[in-house]
C-alpha cells in the first residue's frame, strides 16, 4: 500500500509542479484558443482520440449525455469534450492540474465543466449509477491498480453506460524501442499494455467489451514539419492489416449490462 501511495504522491507533484509553472496571464493567452497550446502534432494527437471515442460512442450518447472524464489533467481533452456536451464532470488527481485546466476553459469561455480532485481509482465524489459515459485517456497506465479505476468506473456507470479508456500499445514501435533511441525519459510509474491485457481488464470489471481499436502511429511528440507526412500514414496503416497491431494506442469501449 505504502508502494502505491508513494506513486500517486510522485505523479501528483510531478503535475502540481508543472501546473504551477504553467500558470500565469500568459500561458492562458497563449495561442489564443482554449486548446491547451502545444505543437501541432500534438494538437493532431488529442483531436484523433477525441474523435475516436466519440465515433466509438455512436449514437448511443447525445449532447445531453452525464459525462465523466476521468484524468483531465491541464483540460488538452476537456476543452473538445466541453465543446460537445453540457454536462461534464472532470476529475484529476493533481489538484493543481485540476485549477489550472479549469481557469483556462472559464477563460475561453467555457463554465458548465465541472472540475473535481479525485483518484481513479476511487472516484469518491461521483455518485454510483449516474454517469452515461466515461471518457480516460491516457490515465489508467498510471494507476497502481488499474484494476480497481475500472471497478469503480463500472459503479459509476448507470445501466446501459458506456466506458471508453485508451492505453498505450506495447507493441508500438514507438513506445517499445522509438522513444528510448531519442534518449525520452520513461514517465514516472508508466506501464504499457497489450490488447489482450487491456481487454482482460475491462472484462475482469464486469464491464462488456464492444469495440477494441488500435490506431495512431503519430506521437505527439513528432516535429511539426513531419506532421502532413504522418497524417496519411496514420489513415493508410490503421485500415490495412497487420499495421494496426503496431499502433500507439489501444481504444476500448466496454458497457455496463
Amino acid at each position: 500500500m505504502n508502494v502505491e501511495n508513494d506513486a500517486k504522491q510522485a505523479i501528483i507533484r510531478k503535475y502540481d509542479d508543472e501546473a504551477k509553472e504553467l500558470d500565469t496571464p500568459a500561458w492562458l493567452a497563449l495561442g489564443n484558443d482554449v486548446r491547451v497550446p502545444e505543437r501541432g502534432s500534438a494538437h493532431y494527437f488529442v483531436a484523433r482520440k477525441v474523435s475516436m471515442a466519440l465515433e466509438l460512442c455512436g449514437n448511443q450518447i447525445s449532447d445531453n449525455s452525464t459525462v465523466l472524464e476521468i484524468g483531465c489533467s491541464f483540460g488538452q481533452m476537456t476543452a473538445l469534450l466541453g465543446k460537445k456536451f453540457a454536462n461534464i464532470t472532470a476529475v484529476d488527481i493533481s489538484p493543481r492540474s485540476v485549477q489550472i485546466a479549469e481557469k483556462r476553459l472559464q477563460s475561453y469561455g467555457i463554465s458548465h465543466v465541472h472540475f473535481v480532485i479525485d483518484d481513479a481509482e476511487f472516484l469518491s465524489s461521483i455518485p454510483n449509477n449516474s454517469i452515461d459515459v466515461v471518457f480516460s485517456f491516457s490515465t489508467l497506465r498510471f494507476c497502481p491498480r488499474p484494476e480497481k479505476a475500472l471497478s469503480a468506473i463500472k459503479d459509476k456507470l448507470r445501466p446501459g453506460g458506456i466506458a471508453i479508456i485508451d492505453f498505450p500499445n506495447r507493441y508500438s514501435p514507438w513506445h517499445a524501442l522509438v522513444k528510448r533511441l531519442m534518449g525520452i525519459q520513461p514517465h514516472i510509474h508508466d506501464r504499457l499494455f497489450s490488447p489482450i491485457e487491456a481487454v482482460n481488464l475491462f472484462l475482469n470489471s464486469g464491464l462488456a467489451v464492444e469495440q477494441v481499436k488500435c490506431f495512431l502511429f503519430t506521437s505527439r511528440r513528432l516535429p511539426a514539419f513531419l506532421l502532413p507526412l504522418f497524417i496519411p500514414i496514420d489513415l493508410v496503416l490503421e485500415r490495412i492489416p497487420p499495421f494496426p497491431k503496431l499502433a500507439g494506442i489501444i481504444m476500448i469501449k466496454g458497457v455496463k449490462r
